[in-house]
């Protein structure tokens, strides 16, 4: 169909071939979606090049857009974490990326509680931030069998990121505006997960979403460790209740060892400091270091029992999401 449109060029007056222009690169946005959703980003690292080969009113989009965001250079960063966290595993993988942007960090483990964090079967929870957030937590946790409840278009970069993720799926129309959290990339990559997903309906979203729930308790309960940002798109409503599944099962259905919650905080995660840094804009990355001259803080809050938690509210999701949020905000995350 592309082809077509582009051979109509030649063909019409000059209003019919402003709108051939426009659609021709509409198709080739399509093929770029196509490609992630079909081959994920690695797919979509290639498509991006041969695009910019074949289609000018691409490459001038590109120029337009990479004035501030560093297409190419996130693309391929994405693209070698994948085969990274396959080669080196979620750990290494996140610690090698840091090194590699480059980023300076610290990890500050609370007085009591580092032995659990490091070996127990853990929930680690807190408010998202940025992209830099899970590659932060997997390199100051530093531990192979640590997984993350994540966006389903995370799942969607790669098989090895696939691998220690737990897809959650919108369950209800996403705009540009409000999908995923706050900033440009994750907004506009929150929308396309949707549209490449056939805008899953209300019901179907929700059972994949108990499915990914029921998986990651098991994940728990085997020993492992686990990530998730409990807090909603819109800041100002609670916390969801998905935190609070994984409580109530993990306590009906309790592994050998006691599961802790423990919280996170993290600061000095600027994402627009990642995009000047990765800028070909001398300019650019000179503020992109003047922002990191400071490590980035990743910290941790003293492990608490999930039995703790059921004893003060019982076994409603929404009590125990509600008690966790709140004893979050008690601690000054």
């Amino acid at each position: 169909m592309c082809g077509r449109l582009s051979a109509s060029l030649d063909r019409g007056n000059s209003g019919e071939e402003r709108t051939t222009r426009q659609r021709s690169l509409r198709c080739v946005l399509r093929e770029l979606s196509d490609s992630f959703g079909q081959g994920g980003i690695d797919a979509l690292h290639q498509a991006h090049f041969a695009s910019l080969k074949k289609s000018l009113r691409y490459r001038l989009l590109y120029r337009l857009l990479n004035l501030f965001l560093p297409i190419t250079p996130l693309l391929t960063i994405t693209r070698d974490l994948d085969r990274m966290v396959g080669e080196l595993g979620v750990h290494g993988g996140s610690r090698v990326t840091l090194a590699r942007l480059p980023i300076p960090w610290r990890a500050e483990m609370p007085a009591r509680g580092e032995v659990e964090i490091r070996t127990a079967p853990i929930i680690v929870y807190g408010t998202h931030g940025s992209i830099l957030t899970p590659l932060l937590l997997a390199a100051a946790i530093n531990r192979p069998d640590l997984k993350m409840i994540a966006a389903s278009y995370i799942t969607k970069l790669g098989p090895n990121i696939a691998a220690c993720s737990f897809p959650v799926y919108a369950a209800a129309p996403v705009k540009v505006k409000r999908a995923g959290r706050k900033g440009l990339v994750p907004r506009v990559m929150g929308w396309i997960a949707w549209k490449s997903e056939g805008g899953l309906e209300r019901d179907a979203a929700k059972e994949r979403n108990r499915d990914s729930l029921r998986r990651a308790a098991e994940q728990v309960r085997r020993g492992g460790g686990l990530l998730i940002a409990p807090e909603p798109r819109n800041h100002r409503e609670s916390w969801r209740a998905g935190i609070g599944v994984l409580v109530a099962e993990l306590t009906r259905n309790p592994g050998p060892h006691a599961t802790y919650l423990v919280p996170w905080s993290i600061s000095g995660a600027s994402i627009t400091g990642i995009f000047q840094l990765l800028s070909r804009n001398p300019l650019a990355r000179r503020l992109g270091k003047l922002r990191f001259r400071r490590p980035v803080r990743v910290a941790f809050g003293e492990p608490i029992p999930i039995q703790r938690v059921v004893d003060e509210v019982g076994l409603d999701p929404v009590k125990i999401a509600a008690a966790i949020e709140t004893h979050y905000r008690g601690l000054g995350f």
